[in-house]
């Protein structure tokens, strides 16, 4: 595949997606590299960028970060990822749902996977009392945004097959939410990837919670169906506490009117054991498995 080839036909909102990830990035090596070569002799200055990325300690004087520090990747390696991973799955997505919706979307869990993670690093801070979480740790990069990708894709084509190596292997598309899952755990175990682990896994659920209560697909309002409840994106053995879990999350919600409540019982919304409604978001479901 050629760039040519990869790049044909792209949606405009995918378009000013890569673009914006691609200026905000530069931008910041451009002023980490000035940064630099002011610097004293004697010191290594850090390679953040306070004003687009989001530094914990300095976020009063940025609330902008909040969004900003989800487009910007640190490194060149990232960026490429990055950039590539938008073009297939913002292309697919933009067509899929829209660019409104699309951009809601990721709009929604850029910001609140960002946000919950700060949450999470000031946490690390106030039982360490180590300030290094405050002015050291820089939350960025898209993979908050990437998992809730994943969850979009489980939710359009849960069995829909990915080649790889070749054609060699190949890989259920609902399986692969499960592998980031493990490589967000490899890196905070073996680099202390604190930042990726948790963008990973608060932007899926932030994603699951949008489209599962919020999101309109056909004048229906989320996707109740068993096929798409909370306990499917974990192991078998955990189904019965995550049940028990996602039916307190979701009566917490009902309460607040955050969402509305179904025809049914948030339990029997998450057990999923009456059967689907012709026409209905859980009937469709059903025939995508």
């Amino acid at each position: 595949m050629t760039i040519k080839s990869l790049v044909a036909n792209v949606p405009s909102l995918t378009k000013a997606l890569v673009s914006t990830v691609l200026c905000l990035s530069i931008a910041s090596y451009i002023y980490i590299y000035r940064l630099q070569s002011d610097a004293d002799p004697d010191t290594t200055p850090l390679s953040i960028s306070p004003f687009i990325g989001l530094l914990p300690g300095f976020v009063m004087y940025a609330p902008w970060t909040f969004l900003t520090a989800a487009f910007y990747e640190s490194n060149i390696i990232t960026l490429s990822i990055s950039v590539v991973i938008l073009l297939f799955c913002g292309k697919y997505l933009e067509r899929a749902w829209g660019s409104r919706e699309l951009l809601k979307f990721i709009l929604i869990t850029a910001v609140l996977s960002n946000v919950v993670t700060w949450f999470g690093i000031l946490l690390s801070y106030y039982l360490s009392g180590d300030d290094k979480f405050l002015y050291q740790v820089q939350i960025n990069g898209m993979s908050g945004v990437f998992s809730a990708f994943l969850v979009a894709f489980k939710h359009l084509i849960p069995e829909h097959r990915i080649a790889i190596m070749g054609g060699k292997v190949s890989i259920r598309v609902k399986n692969l939410l499960g592998v980031a899952t493990a490589i967000s755990i490899i890196s905070l175990i073996l680099f202390q990837a604190i930042v990726f682990y948790n963008l990973v896994n608060i932007g899926w659920v932030i994603g699951w919670v949008y489209i599962r209560f919020f999101k309109y697909q056909d004048g229906i309002q989320g996707d109740r169906s068993e096929t798409f409840a909370i306990q499917t994106f974990f192991p078998e053995f955990l189904h019965p506490v995550i049940t028990v879990i996602s039916n307190v999350v979701y009566g917490t919600l009902v309460k607040l009117n955050c969402c509305k409540p179904g025809p049914r019982t948030y339990h029997d919304l998450e057990i999923g054991n009456i059967a689907p409604v012709p026409g209905s978001a859980r009937a469709e479901a059903e025939r995508r498995r």
